[in-house]
């Protein structure tokens, strides 16, 4: 173990069992979410392992970025750093202004992907749609704010990547007649495939009686039966088509009249039946009276049930109804009134209380327990901040790992227990339970150590600073 005890200074601190393992602690120490600024810029500053440190991907999705540490990022010697910075979200427009300006093409392709969703300076905007690099340049049509002159530039660059690029529907309007007609003679089947690409209209869909028996495409004939506006005459023919995957289509188009949906209701065909049974138009009455049969396989999806999920009383209503997947697409809400998530709770069907239990952040959690442990163990157990409840470290001791690192969600886990989840055959929870701030340190000492879970420990906020400082110092070899 680790040659020190929790007296003693950070800077004694040296691993006994081997080498450092410098990768793996740079690594947990980017991902740490205590690392400070100071840990931060160090990570960024050791060029060594030609200059990437622990990778630095980290600098895209860390939630928070120190103003120093983005300004070593950007100043850093390497590109990878440069580019990753690149990525990450929510940069203001002149640092990726910078980074567009970067010498390294890699960084200023990523730069022109990102102006995508910020919106740069005309000039910076200009400086990509000029760049020597055509990979850079067919990025730029896309970025928010692009002039119109610049837009035509890219139209008639030299490269026909660029040129494709500039030629979409939103696009195509913008350029001046002459470069549309140089473009649709273009040399290139690339960019005459974008141009067609951008001339694509598509075609109303019937909605005449008339107009369906003229049409001949069978796709585009189930695409009206399923979601066109039917005209009446045009919605009593469907019903009664010999094709069953008309008449199912039909029966799901919502702009069916209703009396005409229900006389499906007997159809031969138990999709076609199933399709009524889940009108959003009828009355439960009526929905009791269709003889559905349920599915073999994925139940169909109501996304008329998640368009009323601001409605309580409605959800309550649908919550009580007859038909288990229409209670199945309540469970299915991310949020639900209590009283809704309290009904469906006690539901006589399981797939209902399942649903509930994997989709829904009010599910009670006595129900999520029951149904994880009893039911569905270690095959879905969602890593959800809402499922951790006292109790929960009675599965320490469970064969199935899922349920093992349930257990570390107990607020009242014994450190023991903790301690010995840390040493878990399974790597996802012992590295779920080195990284837990609750370890004692003398545990996350010994993890730390070659061979044993150096990255997570690392990655674990309970870690002193100065400690990060001295792995970091051991990882550079001081």
């Amino acid at each position: 173990m680790l040659d020190l005890s929790a007296h003693q200074p950070a800077a004694v601190w040296r691993p006994m069992s081997g080498p450092p393992p410098a990768r793996e602690w740079r690594t947990g120490l980017a991902a740490n979410p205590a690392a400070p600024a100071e840990v931060l810029c160090r990570l960024l500053s050791d060029t060594r392992d030609g200059g990437e440190g622990a990778g630095p991907g980290w600098l895209a999705v860390r939630p928070e970025l120190p103003d120093c540490v983005l300004e070593t990022a950007l100043r850093h010697p390497h590109w990878r750093v440069r580019a990753a910075l690149a990525e990450r979200p929510g940069l203001s427009p002149a640092v990726l202004a910078a980074l567009a300006a970067d010498r390294e093409r890699r960084v200023r392709r990523a730069a022109a992907s990102a102006a995508h969703r910020v919106e740069l300076p005309a000039e910076t905007l200009a400086a990509l749609a000029a760049d020597r690099d055509p990979d850079t340049r067919r990025r730029v049509p896309g970025c928010a704010g692009l002039p119109t002159e610049l837009l035509v530039r890219l139209a008639q660059d030299g490269s026909p990547l660029v040129r494709a690029a500039a030629v979409a529907a939103d696009s195509w309007p913008q350029l001046p007649l002459p470069v549309r007609t140089a473009l649709r003679a273009d040399r290139d089947p690339a960019v005459r495939s974008a141009v067609q690409r951008a001339l694509r209209v598509e075609r109303p869909l019937p909605v005449t009686l008339a107009g369906y028996i003229a049409e001949s495409d069978p796709v585009r004939r189930e695409r009206t039966a399923a979601g066109a506006a039917l005209e009446r005459a045009l919605g009593e023919w469907l019903v009664l088509d010999d094709d069953p995957r008309i008449r199912r289509a039909a029966a799901a188009n919502p702009r069916l009249p209703t009396d005409l949906a229900l006389a499906l209701a007997a159809d031969p065909d138990p999709a076609v039946r199933l399709a009524v049974s889940l009108r959003p138009d009828l009355t439960e009455r009526q929905r009791a009276a269709v003889a559905f049969r349920m599915p073999d396989g994925a139940p169909p999806e109501l996304p008329w049930v998640a368009e009323r999920a601001g409605d309580p009383a409605e959800l309550l209503r649908l919550a009580g109804s007859g038909h288990p997947l229409v209670r199945r697409a309540v469970a299915s809400l991310e949020r639900l009134p209590d009283e809704v998530a309290a009904l469906l709770a006690e539901d006589p069907e399981l797939p209902v209380r399942l649903a509930l239990a994997e989709h829904c952040a009010d599910a009670p959690g006595e129900l999520l327990r029951s149904v994880y442990a009893e039911l569905l163990g270690p095959a879905s157990l969602p890593a959800l901040e809402r499922f951790a409840a006292p109790g929960l470290a009675a599965w320490a001791d469970r064969p199935e790992a899922a349920l093992r690192r349930a257990a570390l969600r107990d607020p009242e886990l014994p450190t023991g227990v903790l301690a010995r989840l840390a040493e878990d055959p399974d790597p996802v929870v012992a590295d779920a339970a080195a990284a837990d701030p609750r370890l004692p340190l003398d545990v996350l000492l010994r993890l730390l150590e070659p061979g044993a879970r150096p990255g997570p420990a690392a990655a674990n906020p309970a870690l002193p600073v100065p400690l990060m400082l001295r792995l970091l110092d051991l990882a550079a070899g001081l």
